[in-house]
């Protein structure tokens, strides 16, 4: 016989109200919560480097930069996040997953880039791993970095003028290098009136290699030339990269 009922009460409520404060005992199979995420990837990023970063090939054709490498991780990172830049402007990225233990290949293109100038071409890392929750990347202040130039050559062209009647000069032009053919001419006239002081620009249009421009020829006694007439020329190859512009200019009476 409990000669204590009420103390035995009074414990069997007190482990009540304990156990409803701590949320209850676990049930079977049940885990305990999960750390912040914080500190689950402060846990991941632990360690996680990009060993290697390289850049094997780059080049530009037809107004389009194309290049290539190959990249490692140290565990527990299983891939990367790379940054693309191009001339110093960040023009795309991509999270790579490891093909071969904790390595693997890159390839990006980007057009348009201009030809006959240097351009630059440079990437930055960041190790990564791949969870089933998503992608988590392991940020730094000073990641790791590979950079390298490249440039395309532009087509050349040719250009010879010569006056055809008292009115008309006529020119072909032509091109060779860049992509190759065929080409089509881009041409520009521009008209300065001495008297007059007027000035006149067609801008760039596209014409046949062979283009005819109107100048009728003055007389020194009855009507002397008063203008100029500036002739300019430039070959686009068939991808679309253009010349150097070359001209030749012709006195006219307008």
């Amino acid at each position: 016989m409990n000669r204590h009922p009420r103390k035995c009460t009074v414990k069997a409520l007190m482990s009540s109200l304990l156990l409803a404060a701590c949320g209850g005992p676990l049930e079977s199979g049940e885990s305990p919560s999960e750390p912040l995420l914080d500190t689950r990837e402060s846990a991941l990023c632990a360690g996680a480097t990009v060993s290697s970063l390289s850049i094997s090939s780059i080049s530009a054709y037809g107004g389009e930069a194309a290049g290539s490498g190959a990249w490692s991780v140290t565990f527990p990172a299983d891939g990367i996040h790379l940054d693309f830049y191009v001339d110093g402007i960040k023009r795309g990225e991509q999270d790579l997953r490891a093909t071969s233990g904790r390595s693997g290949t890159w390839s990006f293109s980007y057009r348009p880039v201009s030809c006959g100038v240097a351009h630059s071409l440079e990437l930055k890392a960041y190790p990564i791993s791949f969870l089933s929750t998503g992608i988590d990347r392991c940020q730094t202040s000073s990641p790791p970095s590979a950079s390298a130039t490249f440039s395309e050559a532009c087509p050349t062209s040719t250009l010879s003028c010569a006056r055809t009647s008292s009115t008309e000069i006529t020119c072909t032009g032509n091109g060779t290098g860049g992509t190759g053919s065929p080409y089509t001419g881009q041409w520009q006239r521009t008209e300065q009136n001495h008297s007059t002081g007027s000035y006149y620009q067609s801008g760039w249009y596209t014409g046949p290699l062979t283009n005819t421009f109107y100048c009728p020829q003055g007389f020194i006694l009855l009507s002397p030339t008063n203008s100029d007439l500036l002739i300019e020329f430039k070959a686009r190859d068939a991808n679309g990269l253009e010349s150097n512009a070359l001209s030749q200019s012709y006195p006219c009476r307008f």
